[in-house]
């Protein structure tokens, strides 16, 4: 029998061990924590990235042969029931369809896509505006031909158009003029033209609650060019309380800085995509 007070001691012992094994056993036996789960836009079936093809428009209202290139996005081939938004996308002055994608759009587009950030999508870079001011042969020649000939949504909200300089110009005039066929404009380097504020106001008046477009408007600060015009333009926008976004930074007027704002234009795109019918 041990003596009373080494037999007290060992009774403190025995309870601290108790109570640093109660307490391992807790930390043991508690519930693991749930991970957390961000959404992503979409879960892809495969991990390469779109593909750009050149093609060339043969029939159409011109009478001689259109270029565009096209960029269709991860899994188009293997996801063959899929259909996809369409981005229309204008070059500036005395600019080529490959302009854009030489700059870079379509591995931006790859990038967010494949780590789920936005949604799959079709972009058709055009022919510049500066034979066909109006650019009445995407609205009437090359939107039907690739609605026709690719996986590409018909609903207004899932068609846009965009442009850099003149192509910016012909951007709004496309989707002015056919509020009901396109939700959105991206004027990168762009304004509203000196001298046709009338016919924009025109436009402005004939809108409807239903078919008001969205606007997204990019400028260097250091654009010799468009800059102040950039900023007319957001002032009609306000005066016909039209919805925009705009992104003035250091920058010139080119390609590459008006690509660099692309992963925010893109995300203020997608915005369109995930809307319901009506």
């Amino acid at each position: 029998m041990l003596p009373i007070e080494s037999s007290g001691k060992t009774i403190v012992t025995i309870a601290i061990l108790l109570l640093i094994g109660s307490l391992f056993l807790g930390c043991q036996t508690r519930e693991p924590s749930i991970p957390i789960s961000i959404p992503i836009a979409n879960e892809l079936a495969c991990e390469a990235p779109g593909i750009v093809e050149e093609k060339i428009l043969e029939e159409n209202s011109r009478g001689y042969d259109y270029n565009y290139w096209i960029y269709l996005p991860p899994c188009y081939d293997s996801e063959i029931e899929k259909e996809y938004p369409v981005l229309y996308l204008l070059p500036g002055r005395g600019g080529s369809p490959s302009d854009w994608f030489n700059a870079g759009v379509n591995e931006i587009a790859d990038d967010m896509i494949l780590n789920g950030e936005i949604a799959p999508f079709i972009i058709v870079s055009t022919e510049e505006i500066s034979s066909d001011p109006l650019a009445d042969i995407i609205f009437n020649d090359l939107k039907p031909h690739v609605e026709h000939a690719y996986r590409a949504k018909a609903e207004r909200w899932q068609r846009a158009v965009a442009g850099g300089s003149l192509g910016s110009v012909g951007a709004y005039r496309v989707a002015l003029q056919h509020p009901n066929e396109f939700s959105s404009v991206g004027m990168f380097g762009g304004g509203l033209i000196h001298g046709e504020e009338e016919r924009v106001q025109t436009w402005l008046d004939e809108l409807t609650a239903e078919n008001q477009p969205r606007f997204f408007i990019n400028s260097g600060e250091q654009d010799p060019f468009m800059v102040e015009r950039a900023e007319v333009m957001i002032d009609v926008l306000d005066e016909a309380q039209l919805e925009h976004t705009e992104i003035f930074s250091s920058g010139g007027h080119d390609y590459g800085y008006w690509t660099s704002n692309f992963p925010s234009y893109f995300e203020w795109l997608a915005e369109d995509w995930t809307q319901e019918a009506g």
